[in-house]
């Protein structure tokens, strides 16, 4: 009987034993789950809750490099370990809960910048980069499958990880200047003019064309084939993840239109994404986002994956008629940088996103808010008309200096050149524009009369923050007003400014310990290496000899041996004279 029981009991065991481990298996399975967004409607969800996207754009492109030559802005791998260290932290204290990268060389490991990502708490979205037609060729359809396997490999190589919020198929490819569409309109002849409508073409109209207009059915044409190979790469990678699917499209040609129009060809896009630049205020846009989004394939949530102005106030901007502009950085031109202008535009502009977020309780069906606008105005219409955006990302983190090398308006040649002259000006550049010297904080940009106030946008200068080149290879980093104004929109109340140190030359590339009085601290990453999850990477100390360590506070194993055998050299010598000593007593 006692055996009996025994047995039973043992067997009662292994079944709670079994039943609670295929519980933890279930719980643990859909955690990780509730864990990677899931769009439903217009909003996004995470761990089940709908998430607002406080996003800032980060492209940590250090003074005196550039995008155009290596690491092609992929400073995402381990040994640039140390510009996340700084950065990072900072942005997640100004309240952001998401930041934007530009892209990323396929071929290279990013495993351990999406763990720091995650163990910040932060999330990340990725924009796969396709550059131009003529760098990314789409044009027959052997070309576009390669180009969509190749997106689909890359979302597939890091699957579901917890630090991604998304992926961008591209950055701004409806745009002249990338050539996608000239390219789909010779392919199938769709008789669209790529120049603009100022300009006799189909490009950039103020207003849509009516269906007589032969720009209306040339400009589908090429929009069709366009979100037909947008929707291609989408489809292919959620073959391999779940993880949501977007494109970030320029706030020109009137997209709003075109995504009405042809957006239906996508349906495998989750989420519909604009870059807008359009001022203090993004004025009626939300409005008519939502009537552009209306039908059940097109209804998605609209996240604003760049806005913002620059902290500059360019005198070139003043007059119109003032071309080309030769006013420069520190002269007596009444131009400045102008860090209150830059936070309050960004933080009215961060507002109205606040206002029309989708995350909001009233958007969320069974919610009493929700229930509570139903009842006050008999319909879901004002909820439709609000609840538009999931949040959107101001640009950027720093300012970078590298962009004087590509702006829209520049001088071919430019001032520095014998050839100079301001016949090959183009409307508004700055004379020194196109500069390629990175090294130089300079004015190049386009004029706009709507986007910056004004009425010039310098692209070097749209930065939270803005760099110092300091002795050492880390950049130091000063924190605009704008940081400030942003971290008490998106923090609780009662933060304290104390809290956050700002990393100058003084501080940036502190090492741990002083290097114990035994080394000096080296800041070049090429020098330190690679980082690891246990530590390393720049900056690190080198040790004087003799010392050994992180901090320098231990012996090195050749000094551990000197001493040893110097030891080892006094016992035996000890022994000797104490035996020679007891031999003659």
């Amino acid at each position: 009987e006692i055996r009996r029981m025994a047995t039973f009991g043992r067997v009662r065991f292994r079944a709670l034993t079994a039943a609670a481990l295929a519980l933890t298996c279930a719980l643990v399975a859909h955690a990780a789950y509730e864990d990677i967004p899931v769009v439903k409607g217009r909003q996004i969800y995470i761990y089940g809750k709908p998430f607002h996207v406080r996003g800032v754009c980060y492209s940590p492109v250090p003074i005196n490099e550039s995008m155009l030559f290596g690491p092609y802005g992929d400073y995402f791998t381990a040994e640039y370990a140390f510009m996340w260290h700084r950065d990072l932290p900072l942005i997640k204290a100004m309240g952001a809960n998401s930041i934007r990268i530009y892209g990323w060389d396929d071929s290279s490991d990013h495993d351990l910048f999406l763990k720091y990502v995650m163990d910040m708490g932060l999330r990340v979205l990725i924009t796969y980069p396709l550059g131009s037609a003529s760098v990314t060729p789409v044009r027959g359809d052997a070309n576009r499958k390669k180009v969509a396997e190749r997106f689909a490999a890359q979302v597939h190589k890091y699957g579901e990880h917890p630090a991604i919020l998304a992926w961008s198929f591209g950055n701004e490819m409806n745009m002249e200047e990338a050539g996608f569409l000239a390219e789909f309109d010779r392919e199938f002849v769709c008789g669209w003019n790529k120049h603009e409508q100022k300009h006799g073409g189909c490009y950039n109209p103020v207003n849509p064309p009516n269906t007589s207009d032969p720009c209306y059915h040339s400009s589908y044409c090429v929009y069709s084939h366009l979100f037909r190979f947008i929707e291609q790469a989408a489809e292919e990678a959620h073959r391999y993840s779940s993880v949501p699917i977007m494109s970030c499209f320029a706030d020109t040609d009137l997209m709003l239109d075109k995504i009405q129009r042809a957006g239906h060809l996508a349906p495998s896009l989750n989420v519909w994404a604009l870059q807008l630049y359009r001022g203090y205020t993004f004025g009626a846009w939300f409005l008519h986002a939502a009537n552009a989004s209306r039908t059940p394939t097109n209804y998605k949530p609209f996240l604003i994956t760049e806005y913002g102005i620059d902290a500059y106030h360019d005198a070139c901007g003043k007059d119109p008629k003032a071309t080309p502009c030769y006013n420069q950085l520190g002269d007596f031109s009444e131009s400045h940088e102008d860090e209150g202008t830059q936070a309050l535009w960004d933080r009215n502009l961060t507002i109205e996103i606040s206002w029309h977020s989708s995350a909001q309780p009233m958007c969320i069906k069974g919610t009493k808010e929700y229930d509570e606008i139903i009842r006050l105005t008999g319909d879901d219409a004002y909820i439709n008309e609000t609840c538009i955006a999931p949040g959107g990302f101001v640009y950027g983190w720093m300012d970078e200096y590298w962009k004087g090398s590509h702006s829209a308006a520049e001088c071919h040649p430019n001032y520095w050149d014998a050839d100079f002259t301001i016949d090959k000006c183009e409307y508004k550049a700055h004379v020194t524009c196109p500069n390629w010297n990175a090294s130089l904080h300079d004015l190049c940009g386009q004029p706009s009369q709507t986007a910056s106030p004004d009425h010039y946008q310098n692209e070097e200068w749209f930065g939270i923050t803005t760099p110092t080149k300091c002795e050492n290879s880390i950049d130091g980093l000063r924190l605009r007003k704008v940081y400030w104004a942003l971290r008490e929109e998106w923090t609780e109340p009662g933060g304290g400014n104390d809290t956050i140190v700002a990393p100058t030359c003084t501080n940036v590339a502190m090492c741990p310990g002083n290097c114990s009085n035994h080394g000096h601290c080296e800041t070049n990453h090429l020098v330190c290496g690679e980082a690891t999850e246990k530590g390393g990477g720049a900056p690190c100390c080198m040790c004087d000899t003799g010392w050994a360590g992180e901090r320098c506070d231990m012996l090195d194993a050749k000094t551990k041996m000197s001493i040893g055998a110097g030891f080892s050299l006094l016992v035996v010598i000890g022994g000797i004279f104490l035996g020679n000593v007891l031999r003659s007593g």
